[in-house]
């Protein structure tokens, strides 16, 4: 009987003689570890695919959720919209983004994509300014929130306020809440 090459001891193996995968580590858990830590999330929080965004974050709060679904949900829908109107203006950094009508050649459906993208984005954008104009909001900062906080990803624990106040405006917009009295007056 020949012998093979020597096994490395405590490796435990299958009944066929083949090294056993069963206690490796998954591939992605050093980012989960990661997220633990910086984040303060249980394991199960960390491996939700909400867990990469601020917003996401947030809205996945144990105690007292700072984002609801709804708010979620609608960051969600805005930043879409916000990425085809940076597609449809030939913005820079929209090139990276994949999706979209035509690879940007000048055809009738293509302009026409382009005008709808705008127009959702300019609705959007509008539900954002009432709730900006109200009387209780006028020290809020709706747009700087979303801006910082939805399309940016970036962490500033002293705009969740205001982004709330937006993301409810949006909320509404899209139709993922009730439409108030404000959002009828200015329809």
């Amino acid at each position: 009987m020949a012998k093979g090459r020597p096994r490395k001891m405590g490796v435990k193996r299958t009944p066929s003689g083949r090294a056993s995968r069963a206690d490796a580590v998954p591939a992605n858990m050093e980012a989960i570890l990661l997220r633990m830590k910086m984040f303060g999330l249980s394991e199960k929080d960390a491996r939700d695919q909400k867990a990469a965004t601020f917003i996401g974050r947030l809205n996945l709060t144990d105690k007292k959720a700072l984002i609801s679904n709804a708010q979620y949900d609608a960051a969600a829908a805005f930043l879409e919209v916000y990425d085809k109107y940076k597609r449809a203006i030939g913005a820079p950094d929209a090139s990276k983004q994949s999706g979209g009508v035509g690879g940007g050649e000048a055809t009738d459906d293509y302009a026409r994509w382009c005008q709808a993208a705008k127009a959702k984005y300019d609705a959007a954008i509008e539900a954002v300014r009432v709730e900006q104009g109200i009387y209780e909001n006028r020290g809020a900062n709706l747009y700087a929130a979303l801006d910082y906080l939805v399309c940016r990803d970036q962490q500033h624990w002293h705009m969740v306020g205001d982004c709330r106040l937006a993301l409810n405006a949006l909320a509404h917009h899209f139709g993922l809440m009730g439409k108030t009295k404000r959002m009828q007056m200015a329809a």
